[in-house]
């Protein structure tokens, strides 16, 4: 048991340093990320807890157990998904863990511990909220109190065994495929939009359908989620019996699939876990070149600049958290730009569903200007989201001394990496504004201002994280997260673009009411011309102060 505990504790500790390393800048750094993940949770809390109320208040108390043991269930699903492949399997470490004197159920009973404790930590964020509604305010018998706290502990025991099962399945698919990655990512970001579509569709048809009918729309669609969950997931619909009919049979029933559904689980795991980790390793190839094709290869002559390029985009495209995190911003440009291009301009502002302010299509179009003003910064938004530039350096990784020993100018390695990113950032935004602009959904100049506020804003903050990332790069990250999410380079290039998106997008449209339209489109391209300028001034900077390849 003392084993077990010790095993446990260091995958603890490795999860908790994988969300938030030791970062240079020191205890502040650390600090910054965990205020991030703090102030995450309580919005989360408060959004949950809103859900609770509102399902209360149409009549839908009883379904609160079951959206609860649902809601308590999706956060693990998703972290022992993204998780599991490094902590349970493909380790770089196997060897070594596997010739310790310690037995293999030993070993793999830690490891899935380890991730069944993250996933209660979760459910207790995104369960916790909506058990306390129902227990406040709709029904705090003891049998209610027993089953939440029951529930609170079980809940993710089955969805966890099934999402690890999941994330094998996805590893030994990877593997066996040379481009299984790019089509991962491709799905996965489809599956974002649809979801993404599918949110604003229903958000926009309601506030066009008009409030009471918003509301049969919402409880209508609640309850008959409530109904798919009791058939779908048969587990929250004993929670929900043990709440709200008192059946001492329906929570035994959740307490025993709960324990042996893991139990089972954990025992196939351990029984083929040295076979499954052989196959992953056994999978892990890469495509030998036939003589022809190296021939062919070796007279083929690609100028440095191009194939730096390339390289930055097939890393780019090679790491699934790296794109997942620097990819979504470019498909959420042209989804607005086509959604407002299919909807109407006019009609998504007469809607209200800006910022949920209810504005009749008249006082819209007394401030179409305004409003046409602000729309630039929202596509600095996405753009700024997308800065793969900025971690670019880091990204190298142990493989640093490649480029290290390359005989090319620094403004040659850093230019690739940068334009790997300003240029299909560019393309992204003309394609967007040329959209809006064939059909009519605002004129060349504020087509114009798209693309060179965005653009500039774009890269004059990419530039920022890219010459923090190039004075201080980080090679020895263990996980690409470490780099993608928490890194110094990406908070300071997000953060400071997001406080420049929300200026602009109250400023802009305040100077075009309060002085002339013509004042906030002159503002929108004075501020991406800036950026450009800034941008390219602190590219030159960096070209001459970076210490890429010296820790």
């Amino acid at each position: 048991m003392r084993t077990f505990l010790i095993l446990i504790r260091v995958q603890l500790l490795a999860l908790l340093h994988s969300l938030a390393p030791r970062t240079r800048s020191g205890r502040s750094g650390g600090c910054l990320i965990i205020g991030s993940y703090v102030l995450l949770c309580l919005l989360g809390v408060f959004y949950l807890a809103l859900t609770g109320v509102s399902l209360m208040s149409l009549g839908l108390a009883d379904a609160i157990p079951a959206f609860a043991v649902v809601m308590g269930a999706v956060g693990g699903v998703v972290f022992t998904f993204l998780k599991a492949n490094g902590t349970l399997f493909g380790l770089t470490d196997f060897d070594l863990v596997m010739s310790l004197p310690i037995s293999r159920r030993t070993v793999v009973a830690s490891r899935v511990a380890a991730l069944y404790a993250s996933a209660i930590f979760l459910g207790l964020v995104l369960g916790g909220p909506m058990w306390a509604i129902y227990l406040l305010l709709v029904n705090s018998t003891p049998m209610a109190v027993v089953s939440c706290l029951i529930s609170l502990l079980l809940a993710p025991a089955i969805p966890t065994a099934i999402a690890i099962f999941a994330a094998f399945g996805v590893a030994a698919l990877a593997s066996r495929f040379r481009h299984a990655n790019l089509a991962y990512i491709i799905i996965s970001l489809v599956a974002f939009a649809a979801l993404f579509i599918g949110v604003y569709g229903f958000s926009f048809s309601s506030n066009m359908s008009g409030h009471e009918a918003t509301m049969q729309q919402l409880e209508s669609g609640l309850a008959l989620a409530s109904d798919l969950i009791g058939i779908a997931w048969p587990p929250a619909r004993w929670i929900a019996l043990a709440c709200t009919k008192g059946s001492l049979v329906a929570l035994v029933a959740f307490v025993a699939a709960s324990i042996a559904v893991p139990a089972l689980a954990l025992e196939v795991m351990q029984r083929f876990y040295l076979n499954i980790n052989a196959a992953l390793s056994a999978s892990v190839h890469r495509r030998a070149l036939s003589g022809s094709e190296l021939r062919r290869r070796s007279g083929e002559h690609t100028a440095p600049f191009a194939a730096l390029m390339r390289k930055e985009l097939q890393t780019l495209l090679g790491i699934p958290s790296y794109a997942f995190n620097c990819l979504f911003g470019y498909l959420l440009m042209l989804i607005i730009a086509v959604a407002l291009s299919v909807v109407g301009l006019e009609d998504f502002l007469a809607s209200g569903a800006l910022n949920g302010i209810e504005m009749d299509a008249a006082t819209y179009r007394e401030a179409a200007s305004g409003i046409a003003n602000a729309l630039p910064w929202v596509f600095v938004f996405c753009a700024i989201a997308s800065p793969s530039a900025a971690c670019s350096v880091s990204m190298e990784g142990k493989a640093a001394w490649i480029c290290a020993s390359a005989p090319l100018p620094m403004r040659t390695i850093l230019g690739a990496k940068l334009a790997a990113n300003a240029v299909p950032m560019g393309v992204t935004l003309l394609v967007s504004a040329l959209i809006l602009l064939v059909t009519g959904q605002v004129d060349f100049l504020h087509a114009v201002s798209i693309l060179v506020t965005a653009f500039g804003l774009f890269y004059a903050m990419v530039n920022v994280g890219l010459g923090i990332d190039a004075r201080e790069p980080n090679f020895s990250w263990t996980s690409p997260n470490e780099v993608v999410k928490r890194s110094k380079p990406i908070n300071v290039t997000v953060i400071g673009g997001m406080v420049l998106s929300f200026t602009g997008l109250f400023g802009a449209p305040a100077l075009s009411l309060t002085v002339a339209p013509a004042a906030g489109l002159a503002l929108n391209l004075v501020a991406g011309i800036i950026g450009i300028v800034a941008g390219h001034l602190r590219f030159t900077r960096t070209c001459k102060d970076a210490r890429l390849y010296t820790n």
